[in-house]
């Protein structure tokens, strides 16, 4: 099954894309199932229907689903948010604030993606589109796998074998709730399907991601940032959707100004995102509601494409072999020497940009060896490694 997430900056029609595509997608063939993981759910406005928690068959080859967050948190949360809320209350928390803190940033989209792993299973549909929320919050659901994979590999089982001896004595002296074996294998349950669901979207062959912007200065800027926080976690862009260009035909003088700025804006986004394509579509002339304009809008943004291609072939990241020596690539633009932190610790290799921080966990054939040099140059981090002896943490 082909996956296409959407995402972008809050306003930018992130959801009439993500909808025009489905359409385009299902006229061509394809068995199409769009979803919103996004809370404030917009689909149905878009397609002028009610949708539904359930997926609902819209037209012939396509179906839609607005994901229940709160089904999806209790379906894979459940059992491990109810030790968090005990531990939280013991700890002085208010019965709806320990409910509010036990779940964390992130989690409601993260699992609502899980969905995903149900249609990869059922291999029922060709295509999944899946409308992500704004870019803050699609950046936290994707990362949030690497954080549960660096928690498992360094201290899972040694916490769980810890934990399994000293609860009966534990129990003695403190009356502070302690996970048990249900809790950890529920852990371990929900690892293992976000780690299946990450492989399946840092698989550039299978999963892309579609950023959709305004030709506005801020919004470039912002997506900017995300296609390089992508890059990090390992996730493939594969185009970018330039949205609401005001058309040539529109010869009012009001707008003058407003199509100065967007040509300029326009050959910035053009000399910064290259050589990914940008699929640029003009400003409609009505609100974008209901399949008839949809269809309209598809065909404006994809012309002769056909939506479910990978647009631009390309891995986030490779190890390879150059020499005598070990060689790490990862594509990081618009990034300079001064934003980014690179070090290797033990079995890991940590790369910190901004806000960011990302704990690769290191081949085999990598471990113990020191950085020989790490550059940045080009729109990507290369980190050689010294295969000349074995170094600890540097």
């Amino acid at each position: 099954m082909r996956i296409i997430l959407y995402t972008g900056k809050g306003g930018v029609g992130k959801t009439s894309i993500s909808a025009a595509t489905a359409v385009r997608a299902s006229e061509k063939g394809y068995k199409t199932v769009i979803v919103s993981t996004d809370m404030a759910h917009s689909l149905s406005d878009s397609f002028d229907l009610d949708i539904g928690y359930e997926p609902k068959r819209l037209r012939k080859n396509l179906w839609a689903q607005e994901i229940n967050v709160t089904t999806e948190l209790t379906r894979n949360w459940g059992n491990l948010q109810q030790f968090v809320v005990k531990f939280l209350k013991y700890q002085g928390f208010a019965d709806v604030m320990a409910e509010e803190f036990s779940i964390f940033p992130g989690m409601e989209e993260l699992f609502s993606l899980l969905k995903l792993m149900d249609y990869v299973e059922e291999k029922k549909y060709d295509l999944a589109i899946i409308d992500c929320a704004p870019t803050g919050s699609t950046i936290r659901m994707l990362s949030f796998p690497d954080i549960l994979e660096w928690y498992m590999s360094k201290f899972f089982n040694f916490e769980r074998k810890l934990m399994k001896a000293v609860r009966p004595v534990a129990k003695r002296v403190t009356k502070m709730p302690l996970p048990k074996d249900d809790v950890y294998k529920s852990i371990e349950d929900l690892y293992y399907r976000i780690d299946a669901l990450k492989q399946i979207l840092s698989d550039a062959d299978r999963s892309s991601i579609r950023i959709v912007m305004n030709p506005e200065k801020m919004v470039i800027k912002e997506s900017q940032r995300v296609y390089t926080y992508l890059g990090l976690f390992g996730f493939s862009v594969d185009c970018i959707v330039m949205n609401r260009i005001i058309p040539d035909g529109v010869t009012d003088s009001y707008f003058d100004g407003w199509k100065t700025q967007q040509k300029k804006h326009l050959q910035l986004a053009h000399e910064c995102f290259s050589p990914l394509p940008i699929l640029e579509v003009g400003l409609q002339s009505e609100e974008v509601v209901g399949v008839k304009l949809l269809k309209k809008l598809a065909r404006d943004l994809f012309k002769e494409r056909d939506p479910a291609d990978v647009l631009f072939p390309g891995n986030p990241m490779e190890i390879y072999q150059e020499g005598d020596e070990h060689v790490m690539k990862l594509a990081l633009p618009f990034i300079s020497k001064e934003d980014a932190e690179v070090w290797v610790k033990g079995e890991e290799i940590i790369i910190s940009i901004g806000t960011f921080r990302r704990n690769i966990i290191l081949p085999r054939s990598l471990i113990g060896l020191d950085i020989k040099e790490a550059k940045l140059a080009g729109g990507f981090l290369t980190v050689r490694f010294d295969t000349s002896g074995k170094g600890g943490d540097s």
